[in-house]
């Protein structure tokens, strides 16, 4: 019968051991850097969502109400004051 070598055994387990912590360890950064790419596109995607909902209340120009010929700013607001304003019932006359 073959006499047990304590010391190689325990150095083949040692290595097999290291070996299998460096493959865990891999597949744990994989994972995490999927994980990460996942979360950052993700993110990004509800950013630009959330963009294009603000982005009407950031982008409205009243200079581009000013500049159709015949009707600036101020008078598109009178005009809406005074039909606020200017309404009576009793304008319909039956004669």
């Amino acid at each position: 019968m073959a006499p047990i070598d304590i010391p190689t055994i325990e150095c083949q387990a040692r290595a097999l051991r290291a070996q299998e912590i460096q493959r865990l360890q891999g597949l744990f950064a994989e994972r995490l850097r999927l994980y990460a790419l996942l979360l950052g596109n993700s993110l990004l995607s509800l950013l630009e969502s959330l963009a294009n909902t603000l982005r009407p209340a950031f982008s409205w120009n009243p200079q581009t109400l000013a500049t159709k010929p015949g009707k600036s700013v101020l008078e598109c607001l009178n005009r809406a004051a005074r039909a606020l304003f200017s309404w009576n019932p009793q304008n319909r006359r039956s004669c």
